[in-house]
């Protein structure tokens, strides 16, 4: 096998007698380069948007989420929380309160969801602080309510929470309203005072206003009820066993969903949009590839007395097609490699530096995530080699099969 490896060697460096070989052997070699060099880059900017999406997720979305299976609410019990405090694989829970409510702030008007929170609620989500970009994170001081409300909602409310003279006006409907001719008959009212505004990304910045779970379960009517039970987890990995745990304990009156399952169809979204783009470039690659079949098909034709000569002195049918074989694999294996190598330093420089700036201004990252993974390079490693086998056997296995017809022809 050293004999047919360097043979392919040779073949593989020496000059050609025609230019046009020589050509077609770059160019193919370069379509392996930029095809591998872009399913790395496409592999990698996916994942980390995934990480990204994650993280952003993470702010509203804990590890864990407990809902009641009928209705909307639930009561608040000391035997609830006596429970929840028993099992070791909780680090930390807060009860919360969830419905849509009219906001009003000199004159301006905005339908959000106001989310009641009770004093548990930043260990629970304990990233929230590096998403306020202005005030301070304040629910309340000296019995006084504060609301932290999305950037979006501040915005249609032309409020600014570092200078807010006015207070922000709550209505929720009243459950024992008969009729809502008027607005003080039909709306429970209420003020909190803005204290601070945080941006993560369109869909909650302009949907979300943070508010204490008590004032909230007086405005909606709900004393001593909420909608959902957040749960941070010791062990992040352990989120299966801690839902079965909790579970038992709690019974099967409620229902515990994982991270996962709270944006199952997002994380299906992001992952299936990732593999079809990848299976796009693929496909463009085994396109690129027969310029490896017709680099071969034209070194086979150059090397017809190269071949009747090796044949001669013994060489066998098996190392003729190993010879081409040889060939085609270091072809696209050298323009594989200098593509990863390409891909790592580009990815490299856009983690560092930051080559391609993310568009919009929602978002609090100014360039395009990527996150390297060693899996992702095997995985691209181990297709190409493949594509190059394959596309390497039928011109290496033409040339040994026309050695017996043609090739000898030329020793006489």
């Amino acid at each position: 096998m050293n004999l047919e490896l360097n043979i392919a060697k040779r073949y593989l460096f020496s000059k050609k007698s025609t230019n046009s070989i020589n050509i077609i052997s770059l160019v193919s070699g370069a379509a392996m380069l930029f095809g591998t060099m872009a399913l790395i880059l496409v592999l990698s900017v996916f994942n980390g948007l995934e990480d990204l999406v994650k993280s952003l997720y993470a702010v509203f979305y804990p590890d864990i989420a407990i809902t009641v299976k009928t209705g909307k609410t639930f009561e608040i019990t000391n035997e609830l929380r006596q429970q929840l405090n028993t099992i070791d694989y909780i680090d930390a829970f807060s009860f919360t309160l969830e419905e849509n409510a009219l906001l009003e702030y000199a004159e301006q008007q905005h339908i959000c969801t106001v989310k009641g929170v009770d004093k548990n609620y930043f260990k629970v989500i304990n990233k929230f602080d590096t998403f306020i970009i202005a005030g301070k994170k304040i629910l309340q001081k000296d019995s006084i309510n504060f609301g932290i409300v999305g950037v979006g909602v501040a915005q249609k409310l032309g409020l600014d929470p570092t200078n807010a003279f006015l207070p922000l006006t709550l209505y929720m409907p009243k459950k024992t309203a008969s009729s809502f001719s008027s607005m003080e008959n039909a709306f429970n009212k209420s003020y909190v005072t803005p204290s601070a505004a945080f941006a993560v990304s369109d869909e909650f910045d302009t949907k979300y206003t943070f508010v204490p779970l008590d004032f909230f379960q007086q405005l909606t009517d709900n004393f001593g009820r909420a909608s959902q039970i957040d749960i941070r987890l010791k062990n992040q990995t352990q989120s299966a066993l801690a839902i079965a745990a909790i579970q038992k304990k709690i019974g099967n009156n409620f229902i515990l969903k994982s991270r996962y399952e709270q944006n199952e169809v997002l994380y299906k979204i992001l992952k299936s949009e990732k593999w079809i783009t990848f299976s796009i470039l693929l496909l463009i690659v085994i396109i690129a590839s027969f310029n490896i079949i017709g680099a071969l098909s034209m070194l086979v034709l150059e090397k017809k007395k190269d071949i009747a000569t090796l044949t001669a002195l013994g060489i066998q049918k098996n190392s003729i097609v190993r010879i081409f074989l040889f060939e085609g694999i270091l072809l696209s294996c050298a323009g594989a490699l200098i593509g990863m190598l390409l891909a790592f330093l580009l990815s490299l420089l856009q983690q560092t530096v930051g080559l391609i700036p993310m568009p919009g201004t929602s978002f609090l990252v100014n360039y395009y995530p990527v996150k390297m993974m060693a899996s992702d390079f095997l995985i691209v490693g181990a297709v190409v080699f493949c594509i190059s086998c394959i596309a390497a056997y039928l011109p290496a296995k033409k040339a040994a099969r026309a050695v017996e017809n043609e090739y000898l022809s030329y020793l006489s």
